[in-house]
């Protein structure tokens, strides 16, 4: 039996390549997952590794330092060298001309000690004066940028300073550029005392022992460099970990998605091998031979697909860091393979093959032996039992019912719960639901197709289950990505009003990191360019004397606006900073107050400049006055302007970022599933050789043929994205409403655009598969197809 079985598989190679592409598909993207975060891991390890380099203890304090704590610290007995260091987040940064270079750009001091710097250059040599900049090699080949070029940096709120590149650096800093400055320059972009000191160790003083002596000295905690590197590595390995634990959610899909396309192919290669199945029992072999027979064929093909998968996943391990830098991925990122990740590949491949198998092995090898002297070639479709039908009509009226009941309670949980039950119900209906809807979809066609169109319909609904089970996969697929597209794009509106509310004139100007911090010199900038017409300044501040946080909101000077937590209402007098002010309204929130600009530049000394509002100056059309304000901000690299649709855009770029991400990693199944439709449609052409031999005898033409295999697969694929979209619009609903109950306002929003998308990749796809099929079709002789046996 196993000569015959490897017999079998090798006779029948194309059918063994289709049942496997699933397979390698599937196996691609687990073996991918797990090389790339392997890669990931080691990387970030490696990096903190390398931050840690020349120090030999961190101390660090959450109360402020005393002013004279660094020289306290270098006369501590086996210290060598101390200084304070920062690290700075979301710094800006432009080009001398003042191009912004966007990003969540980092920097870090370089201390003047050499024995305390960390830092390695590839080109050029680390800061060494006033006024001098390393940048990472990744970000200069990005932007062009050349040792000796200028750039500015500064902090949120602070004012640029220009600086000289004098070296990259290969080490790189997430999704932004990494700079590094002297001790000084640093303290001075930052604005604020450092938290942290390293430390350099003298010769035979171990780092454990200095770092107790520190901490018994001055009271901190201060951490050897061993424990520093293996607390950096595990904050790095716990974020590869969950980096990895996303991909392989939808590895996970993926291998779901293959293993209902392996369990349709070899449903419909048992059943177009029924005579040989028969013809083996009646030569003598037992029914539990065949079925071994048939498992391990399934563990030869999960073999071979799962080898290949594991070359293809080393594939998709380089070009995953391109596709996830929305996710702040780095994009240098080398793929590491290992045993582990074979031998899971392999595991995975073989075990999911033959568990989908084992059901279709099971039905396919219970065949008589007299069928052996029938013609069984095309096997007559099994009904669907009716505890199958009342199981699935109870399991989705259930699911129903609590997307239903999830809108009223707002529970999550319930949404998630009654969408399970509602496509296990579906797909336990599936062979009644899907052959009924393709009717429906296909009338249309049918009307003016004319006879061979006819045919198509016909060919696609003669076998309920199959049909059903071949499209199942698809509308897995398009429900998980009709889901997420709904959810984000109903998502979107709010904060699109949000813009139109907040928008009270043309441009809006802000900071790059939302801090909602800018210079006060930026608005005598704005000031100073003519094409520029009104400014409306946004301040916020704290009164100590009230306890009210201050924001610009007041309709006029001398009057402002209140939340009713502070007992005065609208008439009465309100004394904020030892100056009275009328209260006009009130407002939702609470100890807040809301005067106009000019009144909290009068009433307070330093308040914060939050954002700027500008419009084009009268005569000025938008585009000059646009141009106005990106000359005004050019020294300023952390401000940013939007006008509205660029306002509403930032606002949702994560999310859109993140829809780009969960959809292009969720169009794999998709994929698969049109595998599947392409296995479907190649082995029914095998099975109907005979039967299209005689339409082409009859006067079907080969262009006929061709025509008929594509209205066939088109169909298949339409139906199944057209239920995956129904099914997706009454999940988001659910979803959206018990949002909602939460007081989010969601609503759902329909982005015809992208379900029309959607539905043409399908359409184009299922198109794309009928043509080996069709050649297949039209390839053999007509005397040859006639006297095949199926």
């Amino acid at each position: 039996m196993l000569r015959l079985t490897l017999r079998t598989a090798r006779a029948n190679l194309t059918r063994s390549l289709l049942s496997s592409l699933a397979v390698v598909l599937g196996v691609a993207f687990v073996a991918g997952s797990l090389m790339f975060t392997d890669g990931l891991a080691q990387a970030m390890t490696g990096r903190a590794a390398d931050q840690y380099r020349a120090v030999d203890v961190e101390v660090t304090s959450t109360a402020r330092w005393p002013d004279d704590i660094v020289e306290r610290v270098r006369k501590i007995d086996g210290v060598r060298a101390a200084e304070e260091t920062w690290s700075l987040y979301s710094v800006g940064l432009a080009a001398a001309d003042g191009r912004k270079i966007g990003g969540d750009h980092e920097a870090v001091s370089v201390p003047s000690a050499a024995s305390l710097q960390s830092l390695v250059t590839s080109q050029g040599r680390v800061p060494s004066a006033s006024g001098e900049v390393v940048i990472d090699e990744r970000t200069a080949g990005r932007e062009r940028l050349r040792i000796g070029d200028r750039l500015l940096i500064s902090n949120f709120g602070g004012e640029a300073r220009t600086y000289t590149l004098v070296g990259l650096t290969p080490a790189t800093a997430g999704s932004g550029a990494l700079l590094a400055l002297t001790t000084a320059d640093t303290e001075a972009v930052a604005g604020w005392p450092s938290s942290t000191i390293v430390v350099d160790a003298a010769d035979g003083v171990s780092d454990e022992d200095l770092a107790a002596r520190i901490a018994s000295a001055i009271g901190a905690q201060a951490l050897p460099h061993d424990e520093l590197v293996r607390q950096a590595e595990d904050a790095a390995v716990g974020d590869a970990e969950t980096f990895r634990n996303g991909l392989l959610a939808f590895a996970v899909i993926a291998v779901g998605m293959a293993a209902f396309v392996i369990a349709n192919t070899f449903t419909i290669l048992l059943a177009q091998r029924t005579r040989e199945t028969a013809l083996l029992r009646l030569v003598g072999a037992t029914r539990r031979q065949v079925f071994r027979s048939v498992v391990l064929e399934a563990a030869v093909i999960g073999l071979g697909g799962s080898v290949l998968g594991l070359g293809g996943g080393f594939l998709l391990a380089y070009a995953l860091p391109a596709a996830l830098s929305a996710l702040g991925a780095p994009a240098d990122v080398a793929p590491v393979v290992s045993v582990k990740t074979a031998i899971v590949a392999l595991v995975v491949g073989v075990g999911v093959t033959v568990l989908s198998a084992l059901l279709p092995a099971r039905r396919g090898t219970a065949v008589p032996p007299v069928a052996a002297l029938s013609d069984a070639a095309v096997q007559v479709a099994r009904p669907t039992g009716r505890g199958r039908r009342m199981s699935g009509i109870v399991t989705l009226a259930a699911g129903l019912a609590g997307l239903f009941a999830a809108t009223a309670v707002g529970k999550i949980q319930i949404v998630a719960a009654g969408t399970v039950l509602t496509v296990i119900g579906f797909l336990l209906l599936s062979p009644v639901v899907v052959p009924a809807l393709v009717r429906l979809v296909a009338r249309p066609l049918g009307r003016v197709g004319g006879a061979t169109i006819a045919l198509a319909l016909l060919n696609a609904v003669r076998n309920p289950r199959r049909i059903a089970t071949t499209t199942n996969a698809l509308v897995l697929g398009v429900t998980l990505v009709g889901t997420f597209t709904l959810i984000a794009r109903s998502a979107e509106a709010p904060a699109e009003r949000r813009a139109d509310e907040k928008m009270v004139a043309q441009f809006l100007i802000t900071d790059s990191a939302d801090f909602s911090i800018l210079p006060p010199t930026l608005l005598d900038a704005l000031r100073g360019q003519s094409q520029i017409g009104a400014l409306h300044p946004n301040y916020e501040t704290f009164d100590d004397q009230s306890g009210l946080e201050i924001h610009t909101g007041a309709p006029r000077p001398g009057a402002a606006v209140v939340t009713a937590d502070t007992g005065v209402a609208p008439g009465g007098t309100i004394k904020i900073h030892g100056r009275t002010f009328e209260v006009t309204s009130i407002r939702p929130g609470t100890q807040t107050a809301w005067l106009t600009p000019d009144d909290i530049t009068a009433v307070f000394d330093e308040p914060r400049l939050a954002e700027v509002q500008a419009d084009p100056a009268a005569g000025v059309s938008a585009g000059a006055a646009r141009d106005a304000i990106d000359r005004a901000l050019a020294a300023f690299p952390a401000a940013v302007a939007y006008d509205r649709d660029e306002y509403a855009e930032r606002l949702n770029a994560r999310l859109n970022e993140g829809l780009g991400v969960v959809t292009a990693l969720l169009a794999l199944a998709v994929i698969i599933a049109l595998v599947g439709v392409a296995n479907t449609l190649t082995l029914s052409v095998v099975e109907r050789t005979r039967e299209n031999a005689l339409l082409r005898a009859i006067g079907l033409t080969r262009r006929g043929l061709r025509l008929t295999l594509a209205t066939e697969a088109l169909v298949m694929a339409l139906t199944g994205t057209l239920i995956g979209v129904l099914l997706s619009v009454g999940i988001t609903l659910s979803a959206l409403g018990a949002v909602e109950v939460h007081g989010s306002g969601l609503s759902l929003a329909m982005p015809w655009d992208r379900l029309g998308v959607l539905l043409a990749v399908a359409a184009l796809a299922s198109l794309a598969a009928s043509i080996l099929p069709a050649r297949r079709a039209v390839r053999l002789p007509l005397a040859e197809n006639l006297a095949a046996d199926g």
